[in-house]
């Protein structure tokens, strides 16, 4: 996955901005019945040391909420501040400022609904958000999810503090990546302590969920906090040596294959699904897709568009992640029963059973 973004950076072709004004692009609307809040949170752990700051301070997060909210009215929130939007347009080669006109659908700090519930933590992959998961994550929340996406400091695209400091993505890709993904293992477990501490969690209902690197951290997250009772890797490659995860896990990825995916699925001794979607991208797990025409993604050389995007349409990339992760989250922390992950389905043809 370090390869494919190093393929993009390479391949960066002068995009220009469509002529006129480019019309807002709203991300699909949540599924769920319940109105949708978002809110930054800024976690300090002060029992670690941040591992990748250049003098020792403890470890800083910012992390962004999704909930259910009380109220339909209030203002709906940007969709990342201009820091992120600029350092994942100069990865992509995107237009400055073109994706500004991403629009989610959550409400600002609206009230949430005053109860524990239960919860999905999601780590973003290489060089990503925590905004980048946005449209999954508001569709979790309409159906009474607390979703909460996790910064990973120095290796998120960028990531604005409350007190004005940014700090943009400069952890390069020949970095220990076993080491790395603990260290996001380990921000997961932080910002989870902090969730707990502030009484917003069911303890008993928690899963773990991310995309690319994300995935692996996931995956690492449930195997050394015991709080985890499920995880869920999009499209993720797996650090050497491959071990279990403890838990029930899925891995969903697009149509190519990694042996460290073969390696997991033999090792994996509690429930575990390896599917594959034979028209996903490494980004059509992500918001990504949204991305494309704003940001004149399609003058990509067509190799590379078709390993990020797939053949998918934005509509079906988002319907398809959501599907599969809420059946996932659903069957592991509420106790509903799916048949998704035991079959193919005629509703998602494109996706196939590779290991179970």
């Amino acid at each position: 996955m370090v390869g494919l973004l190093l393929a993009l950076v390479c391949a960066q072709v002068a995009l220009v901005a469509p002529a006129g004004a480019t019309p807002v692009v709203r991300l699909a609307r949540p599924t769920g019945v319940l109105p949708v809040g978002t809110t930054a949170v800024h976690v300090v752990d002060q029992s670690r040391v941040d591992p990748w700051a250049p003098s020792p301070r403890p470890r800083e997060l910012m992390v962004q909420l999704w909930y259910p909210a009380l109220t339909t009215r209030g203002t709906r929130a940007a969709y990342a501040d201009v820091e992120v939007t600029r350092s994942l347009e100069s990865a992509l080669g995107a237009p400055l400022d073109s994706l500004r006109v991403i629009t989610p659908n959550a409400l600002r700090d609206a009230p949430g609904i005053p109860v524990r519930l239960p919860l999905v933590l999601f780590s973003h992959g290489y060089a990503g958000s925590r905004v980048t998961a946005t449209a999954l994550a508001e569709d979790l929340a309409s159906h009474g999810y607390l979703v909460a996406s996790v910064d990973h400091t120095y290796e998120a695209a960028a990531v604005r503090f409350p007190d004005g400091r940014v700090i943009s993505h400069s952890m390069p890709p020949e970095e220990d990546i076993a080491a790395a993904i603990q260290v996001r293992a380990d921000d997961l477990s932080s910002v989870l302590t902090e969730l707990l501490r502030r009484r917003l969690v069911d303890p008993s209902r928690i899963a773990a969920v991310g995309h690319s690197a994300g995935g692996a951290t996931a995956f690492q997250a449930a195997r050394t906090d015991h709080r985890i009772r499920a995880a869920l890797n999009l499209d993720g490659g797996l650090p050497s040596p491959v071990a279990p995860v403890p838990v029930p896990a899925l891995l969903l990825t697009g149509a190519w294959h990694f042996d460290s995916w073969t390696e997991w699925a033999s090792a994996q001794q509690a429930w575990g699904r390896h599917l594959a979607a034979n028209t996903m991208g490494h980004y059509s797990f992500t918001d990504a897709p949204y991305f494309i025409e704003p940001g004149g993604l399609r003058a990509l050389p067509a190799d590379l568009f078709a390993e990020m995007f797939g053949t998918v349409s934005p509509a079906r990339a988002v319907e398809l992640q959501r599907a599969y992760v809420r059946a996932f989250v659903d069957r592991w922390l509420r106790g509903t029963p799916t048949a998704l992950f035991d079959r193919e389905v005629k509703r998602y043809p494109e996706v196939e059973i590779r290991d179970r």
